[in-house]
C-alpha cells in the first residue's frame, strides 16, 4: 500500500538551517519565540558536530535572545539578537545541513512503521485477481479496505482490541478463506447477503431473505458478461437493493441460443430442501457474479472474526479511480 507522505527528519533540519540563515533587522516577539524554537532543534540533532566554540558561540546567542524575551521583549534588542544568531548559525550552515546516514535510517524506519500501522489499523489496498464481483469489481481493480470498520484488531491475528461492529448485509468486505485446502488463508472479497439467523435462498435468480424477496429489477437482458472466463455467454443484470445497498448483479442469460459451452444459468439455491439459515457468528457472502463466483453457496459461512474490514472505493485503474463501493 502507499504510505503516508512524510518528510525526512533531515530534509526538516536542513530546511530549518536554510531558514534560519536569513538575515532581518526586524525581529517581532513571534518571529523571536520561533527563532529559538528552530536553533534548539538544530542544536538538539546536530549540535554535536559543531566545534566547541562555534556551539558555544551559537548557545551563547540563543541564551541572548531567550533573555531578550524574558525581559519583556524589547524590540531593538530583539532585533540585535536575532540578527547575531542567524549570523552564528549561517556560518556553520554547511556542517549543520548535510544529513547523516544514521538520519535517513532513521527517517527509513519512521516511514515504514507509519506506513505498518495505517495498514494494520486504518486502511490497506488489494487487488481483485478474480471476476467473482463483476460487474461491481473488475480483474485487476484495484481497491482501498477499511480496517476499523469492524473494529481494531491485533495484526495477524483474530483478537480484537476494539470491536466496533459486525459485517452487515450488503456490504462488499474482505475475510480470510473460511474453509481448508489451498485456498485456506487466502484473502476473499465478497457480498454480505445474510447475517446470523437469516434464513435464505435463491429462486429464479432473486435473493430472498427470510421468506421476503431482495428488491430486485432487471437492467439488462442480453449483455456482455465482462468476463474473460466466460468468452461467448452473454448476461442479464439486475439491480438490487439490500440494507440501503444499491449494486448490480449478473447471471447467465437463460436463452440457449444465446448461450456458448459452459454458460449455464443456476437460478435456484438451494436446489431441493429448506431455506438455509444463516448460524449465529457468521455470514453467507456471494459473488456478484452469481454464474461464475465460489462463495459461501459452495464452500459454506463465513465466521465474523474472519473478516479483516469492508470494502471502501477503487483507486485503479484511472478510468474508475474513487469510484465508490456500493
Amino acid at each position: 500500500m502507499p504510505g503516508p507522505i512524510l518528510c525526512h527528519p533531515g530534509e526538516a533540519v536542513s530546511a530549518q538551517v536554510r531558514r534560519l540563515k536569513g538575515d532581518s533587522s526586524d525581529c517581532s516577539t513571534r518571529e523571536a519565540r520561533k527563532l529559538v524554537r528552530e536553533v534548539s532543534k538544530v542544536l538538539k540533532r546536530r549540535g554535536g558536530r559543531l566545534e566547541p566554540t562555534a556551539k558555544a558561540a551559537i548557545e551563547s546567542s540563543l541564551a541572548e535572545v531567550r533573555n531578550a524575551l524574558s525581559d519583556g521583549g524589547d524590540a531593538d534588542r530583539l532585533a540585535v539578537g536575532c540578527k547575531v544568531l542567524r549570523t552564528e548559525v549561517g556560518r556553520r550552515s554547511q556542517v549543520l545541513r548535510k544529513a547523516t546516514v544514521m538520519e535517513y535510517v532513521q527517517s527509513l524506519g519512521l516511514a515504514v512503521g507509519v506506513a505498518l500501522l495505517i495498514r494494520a489499523f486504518i486502511i490497506e489496498a488489494f487487488m481483485i485477481p478474480t471476476g467473482s464481483m463483476i460487474p461491481t469489481l473488475m480483474v485487476d481493480d484495484h481497491i482501498f479496505v477499511s480496517k476499523f470498520t469492524y473494529g481494531f484488531r491485533i495484526p495477524f491475528t483474530h483478537t480484537d482490541i476494539v470491536d466496533v461492529g459486525d459485517p452487515q448485509r450488503g456490504s462488499v468486505a474482505v475475510f480470510e478463506y473460511p474453509g481448508e485446502g489451498e485456498d485456506r488463508g487466502k484473502d476473499f472479497i465478497k457480498r454480505i447477503v445474510a447475517v446470523g439467523g437469516d434464513r435464505v435462498r435463491l429462486k429464479d435468480n432473486t435473493l430472498y431473505i427470510n421468506g421476503k424477496p431482495v428488491p430486485t429489477k432487471v437492467i439488462g437482458q442480453d449483455v456482455s458478461c465482462d468476463d474473460r472466463t466466460l468468452s461467448g455467454c452473454r448476461c442479464v443484470r439486475q439491480q438490487e437493493t439490500l440494507n440501503g445497498h444499491i449494486y448490480v448483479t449478473q447471471h447467465m442469460a437463460t436463452s440457449p441460443a444465446r448461450g456458448g459451452i459452459g454458460c449455464v444459468n443456476n437460478p435456484d439455491w438451494p436446489i431441493d430442501g429448506p431455506d438455509v439459515v444463516v448460524p449465529e457468528g457468521h455470514v453467507l457472502a456471494m459473488g456478484d457474479n452469481r454464474d461464475n463466483s465460489s462463495d459461501g453457496r459452495y464452500w459454506g459461512f463465513v465466521p465474523i472474526e474472519n473478516f479483516k474490514g469492508e470494502a471502501l472505493f477503487i483507486w485503479w485503474p484511472i478510468g474508475r479511480a474513487f469510484h465508490g463501493i456500493q
